[in-house]
């Protein structure tokens, strides 16, 4: 039995480019971060909305999928971060110096905790530092 070797040019593009998507898949399978622990409390990334959240601790929750099936979920406790003084009726606490280095404008935390599943925030913790209350 004879085995064809010859290739074709675009045979041969074929084939590169699939080693080259399976080498870049698992490059990002490398690149994947497990989630690093920090003591409470510590500011990270909120993905849904891209910016950053005072996580204040964690709890379980319970979610629902479509189907209706409930799934218990591990959730942070977090306060919203922003500029503004007021969030809705309510006053924020003002952080002032800003934890953020690279921000002048004094740093506004809203009083509302709020939850969310931990799949939400960024894997690594963010530098800053909250200041001690005195």
């Amino acid at each position: 039995m004879a085995k064809f070797h010859c290739k074709s040019e675009a045979q041969k593009k074929a084939i590169r480019r699939s080693y080259a998507k399976k080498a870049e898949k698992n490059k990002k399978d490398a690149r994947k971060i497990e989630r690093v622990e920090a003591p409470y409390p510590h500011f990270r990334y909120y993905k849904k909305s891209k910016h950053p959240a005072l996580i204040v601790g964690e709890q379980n929750g319970v979610k629902t999928d479509s189907n209706g099936k409930a799934r218990e979920v591990e959730e942070y406790r977090y306060r919203k971060v922003m500029h503004s003084e007021r969030d809705g009726g309510r006053t924020n606490e003002k952080v002032y110096p800003n934890p953020n280095p690279k921000d002048p404008k004094p740093m506004h935390i809203g009083k509302r905790v709020r939850h969310d599943d931990k799949e939400n925030f960024e894997e690594l913790p963010l530098p800053w530092k909250y200041p001690k209350k005195k």
